[in-house]
């Protein structure tokens, strides 16, 4: 079997086995004390569920992609453990963590795997790292050894568990060692962990291979018994690459994230918006042209309430129980902006440390002062014993106390790991080292002066290491945030929950993640991922209000027909009424109209147009997902309806089509006429709610030598304040 030519298997999620629950799994469920047991009995049916929809151990040569979508920091790395645990229990003998992209995060994953499943203690898993010296002749006779047994039955045969960072050379090193085994029984799993980073095909649109991709398809080439499972919060790349390419998920699975999340919802709902985040001014953000001198106002304010929580969590006794708090600091990606914060905050730490052993310092009532009030803005959300006397002595204690730590390779070839037992309270400061995957311990204040840059949606969502397990000091949280940011985020929680309940809703309903239609609510501002790896044509919906209608509602005499027959169910089944304003003649008058229609009883009608023209279907299926979540969001809402001339009335109206092929309809809006007082057609709109106007028309070809008749067209207008852009798999 050659790199890229991989089988991919064809069973659906209806399809799959039924895989067993043993001891490893039940070891870690048992040593979790953290998870409810509703949480334990989730995680143990969406295991079972995901591992069923993978390939069958006890059957022959086959292989699978799934996409397991989680909330960022919600538990994804217990999920692909518990998998792990499960796949182990089912008789999988390899199995093949790709663990990041950066050192920090493969030991991160490295030592959270390896304590989750107690391997120290635990003789059920042989366990390998190539981070340190790679993979080399004595690891490879390690894992032939235990593959061995497992051909001849021995019942103490260990799992094989290779934790490799998704780098190129560790990916050709690993492939090129493993390639000297005989593998053609060895049932394998690979978890890509933040699957939708590096890994996919960045050259696709060149109808080339990048690196990375190309030695994840060399590596999969060597297992001919195997499912390869991306997990990630942000799909987007993998959900829009070609659906041919190997990598294109065939089953997937939303996880439900435990009791204590924290995500989007709490933060930049308008409500969590007003407790927890603050706005840096943009004249606070470093502009590198001319840096400034000194720290903006906001970063000390951060830096206040930070410690203030440091000082509540030592009088709680947070430090004792093995918790930590952290704040992150994370600038543009520039090292030299890591510099200078770090910098800032050393002297402010250094300053505060020397006036508050002080009392005689002629700045010491004043920083108390300043201290106060920070503690006044926290304890607005958070429920305290403590008066601010008491916090206030131990404040020395919180700022002296806490550990600074830059994230970056601008003093050494990698990242620095977190000593986070070391430590209670850190600061953490950086770019990428803070970006995706990576888990900040205790985090309460994040501090983010940045551009949302190109606007890549799924690369916004990844700096969010501010949501996690924080339901029991939530109140503690601040995040500060440019005002594009604040933006952005709000945009991007709206579009999270709608891939996620579209694709949970096509999973429930039997089928696979490949006849997903791919459906995105996204701001103007913001794309859903790097246009690189992209290959799915997607169609855009304009994303502003105003009058929205179909350009050729007229091709296909069978669809009209049926947009006929809708149209008059429309006007026998609700209670409309003649319309017009003082000095409106009689054929500016409205024959049929109401301004209260409940609009999810309209929907249905109105999703029942079909159109020929394919741009028509798309317009139509962005408008429909529009008003099927304005329903969602408000059920009550009412519409406002207006029917025109047309047969029906007993008024017929003649248009004209152009010379375009296919022919457009000329001036589909009457008029407006001052000596009437009528504002024309495109007027008469709600500003508040949606407004459905039904023209129907005899057209007349631009020859005049042929007329069709009685063509209903609907338009629709959407105020400014609920319009929504759509991206739509064509």
């Amino acid at each position: 079997m050659t790199s890229g030519t991989i089988k991919i298997a064809s069973q659906s999620p209806t399809d799959g086995w039924s895989p067993k629950q043993g001891e490893a799994f039940t070891g870690l469920l048992n040593s979790n004390d953290s998870l409810s047991q509703d949480e334990k009995e989730r995680l143990r049916l969406e295991t079972t569920r995901i591992l069923s929809d993978c390939i069958d151990p006890n059957d022959g040569e086959d292989a699978n992609t799934g996409l397991v979508i989680g909330y960022v920091q919600s538990g994804k790395t217990l999920s692909f453990t518990g998998l792990t645990a499960l796949a182990r229990d089912n008789k999988f003998q390899l199995v093949i963590l790709l663990a990041g992209t950066t050192n920090n995060l493969v030991e991160q994953s490295y030592d959270r795997i390896r304590s989750d499943l107690e391997i120290d203690t635990n003789r059920q898993w042989k366990l390998f790292s190539t981070q340190q010296k790679g993979f080399q002749t004595g690891e490879l006779e390690r894992v032939q050894s235990e593959l061995t047994k497992w051909q001849r039955g021995n019942s103490r045969a260990r799992t094989v568990l290779i934790i490799c960072m998704k780098q190129h050379q560790h990916l050709d090193n690993l492939a090129r060692q493993l390639s000297k085994l005989d593998l053609k029984d060895v049932p394998t799993l690979i978890v890509d962990d933040e699957g939708d980073q590096a890994g996919i095909n960045t050259k696709a649109k060149k109808d080339e291979e990048s690196t990375t991709y190309a030695r994840i398809l060399s590596l999969r080439a060597r297992f001919p018994k195997h499912s390869y499972v991306l997990y990630t919060a942000t799909p987007q790349a993998p959900l829009l690459i070609s659906r041919i390419d190997t990598l294109s998920p065939d089953f997937g699975m939303v996880l439900t994230p435990g009791e204590q999340y924290v995500g989007g919802q709490d933060f930049f709902s308008p409500a969590g918006q007003k407790k927890f985040i603050e706005t840096i001014l943009a004249s606070e953000v470093p502009d590198p042209l001319n840096p400034p001198t000194k720290p903006p106002k906001s970063l000390l304010s951060a830096l206040r309430e930070f410690f203030v929580g440091v000082a509540i969590g030592l009088l709680e006794g947070q430090d004792r129980k093995g918790k930590n708090r952290s704040m992150m600091i994370h600038p543009a990606v520039p090292k030299s902006d890591h510099l200078m914060f770090m910098r800032w905050v050393k002297q402010a730490k250094e300053d505060w440390c020397a006036i508050l052993d002080d009392p005689q310092h002629h700045r010491h009532q004043e920083l108390l002062q300043e201290f106060r009030e920070s503690t006044r803005s926290l304890l607005r959300t958070y429920n305290c014993e403590f008066t601010f006397e008491e916090i206030a002595d131990c404040l020395l204690e919180a700022v002296e106390s806490t550990a600074i730590q830059e994230l970056n390779t601008r003093t050494k070839s990698r990242i620095p790991s977190i000593d986070w037992k070391g430590e209670y309270s850190w600061i953490l400061i950086g770019g990428i080292g803070l970006d995706r995957g990576f888990t900040v311990e205790g985090l309460t204040v994040s501090y983010m002066p940045r551009s949302t840059g190109v606007g890549n949606a799924d690369n916004i969502q990844q700096r969010a290491r501010f949501f996690g397990y924080k339901r029991g000091y939530l109140g503690l949280c601040r995040i500060y945030l440019t005002t594009e940011n604040i933006d952005a985020f709000t945009d991007y929680v709206r579009h999270e929950e709608s891939i996620r309940t579209s694709i949970r809703k096509h999973l429930e309903e039997g089928r696979t993640l490949k006849d997903w239609r791919r459906t995105y609510f996204l701001d103007q501002k913001l794309k859903p991922t790097r246009s690189s790896v992209v290959l799915l044509e997607m169609y855009q919906s304009k994303g502003r209000g105003g009058w929205v209608a179909p350009v050729h509602p007229h091709e296909d005499s069978e669809m009209v027909a049926e947009n006929r027959e809708t149209a008059n169910a429309i006007l026998r089944e609700f209670d409309l009424y003649e319309y017009a304003e003082p000095g409106w003649n009689e054929k500016q008058k409205i024959p049929a109209f109401s301004d209260s229609i409940s609009l999810a009883e309209f929907l249905p009608y109105f999703g029942s147009l079909r159109y020929k023209w394919p741009d028509d279907n798309l317009e139509h299926s962005s408008l429909m997902l529009m008003l099927d979540r304005l329903v969602a969001q408000a059920p009550d809402t009412t519409c406002s309806f207006y029917a025109f001339s047309g047969p029906w009335s007993g008024v017929d109206a003649i248009r004209s089509l152009n010379k375009d092929q296919p022919a457009k309809i000329k001036n589909l809006f009457q008029g407006s006429n001052a000596r009437t007082n009528y504002p024309g057609a495109r007027a008469l709109i709600s500003q508040s709610e949606v407004t459905f106007q039904l023209h129907r028309y005899n057209l007349q070809t631009s020859d005049k030598r042929r007329m069709l008749r009685d063509v209903p067209v609907f338009a629709v207008h959407f105020p400014d304040q609920l319009i929504e852009r759509v991206w739509i798999e064509r």
